[in-house]
């Protein structure tokens, strides 16, 4: 063979190799991304991604319909509802700094913004089940995710915080009992309450 012949086989030989490494390439970019997994160490069930609503500020009523929805951390996540789009702190409902999952409800004409996470409808949510005998840090419902009874609340090493609501609107007005403490704690929650868990799991019976 010779040296001109060997050089042209080579470049056609190159050529072929890039146009199937491109085609390879195409064909693999077109799969859909599985949904990215959450913090709160719960088993779920995964969701098809074009179920979830990604990061942003939505009006309710316009963007999203209202009703509750479940709210998945990407990191430290952040929600806020608001009665309106001024940004002033007036404006506020609820908010909250988090990274296990929250529950919240939204009324037709509110705001709800979301940062570092994305959301889904309550009613198309991955349930949330007890791994090794504790639900970590996370927002639950009881009477669906958690049976109404007597449980045990641990820190996870320091200062804890437990909140009962009676709702998932995250105002003042939602709450039934909440606490700070360290250590070892006895709580009752009853069907219908939502419990929210920040630097401490619950073991379930």
């Amino acid at each position: 063979m010779s040296k001109k012949f060997a050089k042209s086989y080579l470049i056609i030989l190159v050529i072929a190799i890039f146009i199937m490494s491109t085609l390879t390439g195409c064909a693999g970019g077109n799969e859909t991304p599985s949904p990215t997994g959450d913090n709160t160490g719960a088993k779920q069930e995964e969701k098809p991604q074009d179920e979830y609503i990604k990061a942003g500020m939505y009006k309710v009523g316009q963007d999203i319909p209202a009703g509750e929805y479940f709210i998945i951390p990407e990191g430290l996540a952040y929600f806020q509802v608001s009665k309106d789009s001024t940004g002033s702190l007036e404006s506020i409902i609820a908010n909250d700094n988090f990274s296990g999952t929250r529950y919240v409800t939204v009324s037709e004409g509110q705001y709800l913004e979301i940062r570092a996470a994305k959301m889904i409808s309550a009613d198309k949510a991955p349930n949330q089940e007890a791994k090794d005998g504790k639900y970590p840090e996370g927002m639950y419902k009881i009477g669906k995710e958690i049976p109404a009874g007597e449980y045990k609340v641990v820190s996870e090493g320091g200062l804890a915080y437990y909140e009962v609501t009676k709702d998932s609107k995250g105002d003042l007005n939602s709450i039934i009992t909440n606490d700070n403490f360290e250590g070892e704690k006895y709580i009752t929650v009853k069907e219908g309450n939502y419990l929210k868990l920040n630097g401490c799991y619950l073991i379930s019976k």
